[in-house]
């Protein structure tokens, strides 16, 4: 379990396990490696190598004060590969790892096989100029970064209820905000703010990394419509919605998301692709 040094006095930790081609895996806001604990023996059983890496401010990675913009965290992602000299890596990234994970794609794609988004398009997650899904980040970033700094338990508690489809059991919202917790408010708010601020639009036209999207039916985090938006713009893009899933595929649907897992790295056909 390598820490590597990506810039002066700051490490980031990347939990390793398996032999094989190489999967890397981005956690979502808040969470860490752990989020990703069943795929990772799933992945290793199949003949896989997985890398799952802490974002910076994040699990067992360092915690500096300042530098969490989306440009930073790609970067440091960018490093442990290089570092770790993994080739021809399958990049998977969940929420604020789908649009580091598209980050990265569009800064080194020689380094990957192929990018594959979980409840995420990788390039916008608010309304804005050629984006016009959900709403404008001024309209509830500021509210949530508040409540992140005033009482981040709380705060957590919510985002990670409202974020299933389906009123989850009150032991696992408390597991998941547990996970949560090794990631300070400072870098929480920062975070919060690079997830909501995202905007690769323009790089979309120019994505030659084959991509899999794999989204949840009724994720009331991610927009389908966006999904069908990122379709139209990238045609060869794979694309599988599991049924009845909210914003946590792994842990609500966690049988078909390994199936749609392991053929997006596998580089097989989707099992189905959203209109």
């Amino acid at each position: 379990m390598p820490d590597i040094e990506v810039e002066p006095g700051v490490r980031i930790h990347a939990q390793t396990v398996g032999t094989g081609p190489p999967v890397v895996l981005l956690h979502g806001w808040a969470f860490d490696h752990r989020i990703w604990d069943r795929q990772i023996r799933v992945l290793a059983e199949a003949g896989y190598a997985t890398v799952a890496i802490d974002l910076r401010g994040h699990g067992r990675s360092d915690r500096p004060y300042g530098d969490y913009t989306l440009e930073r965290l790609s970067r440091d992602v960018i490093t442990v590969i290089t570092k770790l000299g993994l080739t021809d890596a399958a990049l998977v990234g969940w929420s604020l790892g789908g649009v580091t994970a598209f980050k990265v794609a569009v800064e080194a794609p020689q380094l990957l096989s192929r990018l594959v988004l979980v409840g995420s398009n990788g390039v916008a997650t608010s309304r804005q100029t050629g984006y016009e899904f959900g709403y404008p980040a001024s309209a509830h970033l500021p509210s949530l970064r508040v409540a992140e700094l005033a009482d981040r338990l709380a705060a957590r508690r919510s985002l990670i209820r409202g974020a299933f489809a389906d009123v989850p059991a009150d032991a696992t919202v408390e597991y998941l905000l547990g996970q949560t917790l090794d990631t300070p408010s400072w870098a929480g708010a920062a975070t919060l703010a690079t997830l909501l601020n995202a905007d690769l639009v323009a790089e979309v036209d120019g994505m030659t990394v084959k991509t899999v999207q794999i989204i949840g039916e009724k994720d009331p985090v991610f927009s389908r419509r966006g999904a069908a938006w990122l379709a139209e713009r990238l045609p060869q893009l794979g694309q599988v919605v599991l049924p009845g899933c909210g914003h946590y595929p792994m842990i609500e649907a966690p049988d078909a998301f390994d199936d749609a897992l392991l053929s997006a790295v596998r580089g097989a056909a989707p099992a189905n692709r959203s209109d």
